[in-house]
């Protein structure tokens, strides 16, 4: 099978998001609302998620929607909030590990260079410590792969939902170690997918912090001709928690199908070319991916 470059990937979840519209916004909304139950109402909502992506995948690999797959995602939706679990825990102590290894080599660099340009008997200005020009020469190399690490990291497990969701005699640890891997030596063209995502999703970012800024100063407002001036600048932040939740409810619900609808390709993608998976795309996804 031909490798969908990344432009196709994207260009396909974009028509998945807009021909399923209606059926995934649906399931993207109950997912949300079970946000609001503690533990049972967060499995359920990557149970949800896990849902979307095996209908995306139906859709994408030309294989009827079965029942059998959507019993099998109720029954494993307990293992969907596990992984979840898991991804963080692993992410995490990853990053702690690169913070710590990257954060000694910097300060032994930094020795070095000090004493050999004699920048010892110039300390490191606490109040500002970008005075010191060899602090931000290290600095900076630094920072960089510090900040991006995070999204290295999660890049090996970017499809960790999609074997739970989709392959048999699986759990949280399997879908995890398939996931790493599926994903090996391709850790940048993920990257590259989900940056290219985010853009693309950024102006949907950008409307939802209008609206609850828009909500917020309303509200704010009304509070302040019902109560007072001096109570809503008190509670500034009680009052921004409303708006807040209704703007992030709605990205959620409108973008969750879409990056599930990425993954679902990704996860496709990977297996066509690596296990010859033998399944032919419709039609109307070939004159898509052709374009």
């Amino acid at each position: 099978m031909q490798q969908f470059n990344i432009g196709n990937i994207v260009s396909l979840a974009s028509y998945l998001y807009r021909s399923n519209f209606k059926k995934f916004s649906r399931l993207s909304l109950f997912a949300h609302l079970w946000l609001i139950v503690p533990i049972y109402g967060w499995a359920k909502f990557y149970a949800f998620a896990g849902l979307i992506s095996c209908l995306a995948f139906s859709e994408i690999s030309g294989q009827p929607e079965t029942k059998v797959a959507k019993i099998q995602i109720k029954k494993r939706f307990w293992q969907f909030l596990i992984t979840v679990i898991l991804v963080i825990l692993i992410c995490l102590l990853q990053f702690f590990i690169f913070y710590i290894g990257i954060s000694i080599i910097a300060g032994i660099i930094y020795g070095i260079l000090a004493t050999i340009f004699g920048a010892i008997s110039q300390p490191i200005n606490q109040a500002n410590p970008f005075d010191n020009t060899i602090f931000r020469i290290i600095i900076i190399p630094t920072a960089i792969p510090v900040y991006f690490s995070p999204l290295w990291f999660y890049s090996r497990f970017f499809i960790t939902d999609l074997p739970l969701a989709i392959e048999d005699d699986t759990n949280s640890i399997g879908a995890i170690k398939r996931s790493r891997e599926l994903s090996k030596g391709l850790t940048w063209r993920i990257i590259a997918i989900i940056f290219i995502s985010f853009v693309i999703t950024l102006p949907i970012q950008i409307l939802g912090w209008l609206i609850y800024s828009i909500g917020f100063n309303i509200l704010r407002q009304l509070i302040s001709l019902l109560l007072s001036g001096d109570w809503a600048n008190e509670n500034e932040m009680f009052i921004s928690a409303l708006p807040l939740m209704i703007s992030n409810l709605i990205n959620g619900i409108i973008l969750m199908p879409f990056w599930q609808s990425i993954k679902s390709i990704v996860y496709y993608d990977i297996i066509c070319r690596r296990e010859g998976f033998d399944l032919k795309i419709r039609d109307r996804t070939i004159e898509l991916t052709s374009d």
